[in-house]
């Protein structure tokens, strides 16, 4: 099986989130990613809807708020 060849856009982008961070260590590169991928998953999550609103104190179906009957 051959190597996976690169996007070129995914290599340019590396090259750029280095360049901005100029990372000197694993956790300095560990914080960057936090900076870069924090935003990216928050926007995820506000877009994908789990049927009822964050921190929902309203009348449930149920007593038992964890149990879906």
């Amino acid at each position: 099986m051959g190597k996976l060849k690169k996007d070129p856009n995914s290599v340019e982008l590396a090259n750029k989130i280095i360049e901005q961070y100029q990372p000197k260590s694993v956790e300095e590169m560990q914080a960057a990613l936090k900076d870069i991928l924090g935003p990216m998953f928050e926007s995820m999550l506000k877009g994908h809807h789990l049927g009822y609103e964050s921190n929902d104190k309203g009348q449930k179906d149920t007593k038992n708020r964890r149990k879906r009957l």
